[in-house]
């Protein structure tokens, strides 16, 4: 008798604790899956990033390291974004990047390239057709005017336009399709896992992407010195030949952190596009940024709530990314 009690009392008390526990409701799952990610990603080697795929990672593999390993970063009210190292491709900050979106305008980065690839003559004179007019913002463009593929570039990625950005395409002499494929193409190429172009000028809702694949393509886009330089121009004017209204255009850029103290002292935007198809997708924004010390960042902010709100978050992802890590 005095050996079966022990017995009992070692089968009530830790029989249970070896039993299989009763699996959590999805939503506490999620929850312990998400902390369980998160202090992993804390718990990282100083230098131990990880690293865009499509990116040239530096040379001498110099990574950035974060500074605190316990900052819990900052918060954004963008459905996705990602911070991404321009030198090394290391990824400092990322929240939702493989969620895929409508991108939108962000779409004309694309065109910008292959339109230059295929003819980098910005002298070249075109005559706007009916056929170009796509509206959706401020038309600067008349059926009939002669315009250079210069002011066609600027306007696409300056204003926006989605006139410009059409006839730019039409300027190739590809035929739409053809121009989309190579789109496709230069996505494949860029490693863009996730992109797939419709049309060249965003508003299709066909244009698809993650931050990630943004992030792409605004380090190949912004690096191109013809297509940086309109990215980062406040305003642009032009003077249409064979115009019935004859006067001068003024298109201004749609990024109004150009006139910001991100754009100003030891700050300096390196290339900027914004992008939207109203409330349905949210308001994107690509920025790529330097601050003084030979240090550049890309901004991706995807799906803001509102056309204000995308500027405040790349503005607080930034500082904080330059604030949080040392090269």
């Amino acid at each position: 008798m005095n050996i079966l009690i022990p017995l009992q009392l070692l089968v009530f008390f830790f029989v249970p604790l070896m039993m299989p526990r009763e699996v959590a409701a999805p939503a506490e799952a999620a929850e312990v899956m998400e902390a369980q990610e998160f202090h992993a990603i804390l718990r990282r080697p100083p230098g131990n990033l990880a690293t865009l795929p499509g990116l040239p990672p530096a040379l001498d593999r110099k990574l950035p390291a974060r500074k605190d390993p316990t900052d819990l970063g900052v918060q954004v009210g963008a459905k996705s974004a990602i911070v991404v190292d321009r030198r090394s491709g290391a990824i400092l900050f990322s929240k939702d990047a493989d969620r895929v979106h409508t991108i939108a305008s962000l779409t004309k980065l694309m065109t910008a390239q292959v339109a230059i690839a295929i003819d980098q003559d910005l002298t070249k004179k075109y005559v706007i057709k009916e056929s170009d007019h796509r509206g959706g913002s401020i038309e600067y463009f008349l059926t009939g005017e002669t315009v250079t593929v210069k002011d066609l570039l600027y306007s696409s990625l300056v204003g926006s336009s989605n006139t410009a950005t059409a006839a730019l395409a039409s300027s190739t002499g590809l035929t739409p399709e053809e121009f989309v494929a190579e789109m496709n193409a230069k996505a494949k190429d860029l490693q863009m896992t996730e992109a797939v172009f419709a049309d060249p000028t965003g508003l299709d809702e066909g244009n698809h992407g993650t931050a990630k694949d943004v992030a792409i393509l605004a380090q190949a886009a912004f690096g191109d010195p013809t297509i940086a330089k309109a990215a980062t121009t406040a305003e642009y004017s032009f003077s249409p030949q064979g115009s019935k209204a004859k006067r001068e255009r003024t298109v201004k850029s749609t990024d109004l952190l150009l006139g910001s103290q991100l754009n100003k002292g030891e700050y300096k935007i390196a290339g900027a596009k914004t992008g939207t198809l109203g409330v349905d997708t949210g308001y994107h924004l690509a920025i790529a940024i330097g601050n003084g010390d030979g240090h550049d960042v890309l901004v991706i902010v995807l799906g803001s709530e509102t056309a204000d709100a995308r500027f405040v978050d790349a503005k607080s992802l930034a500082y904080w990314a330059f604030d949080a890590y040392e090269w």
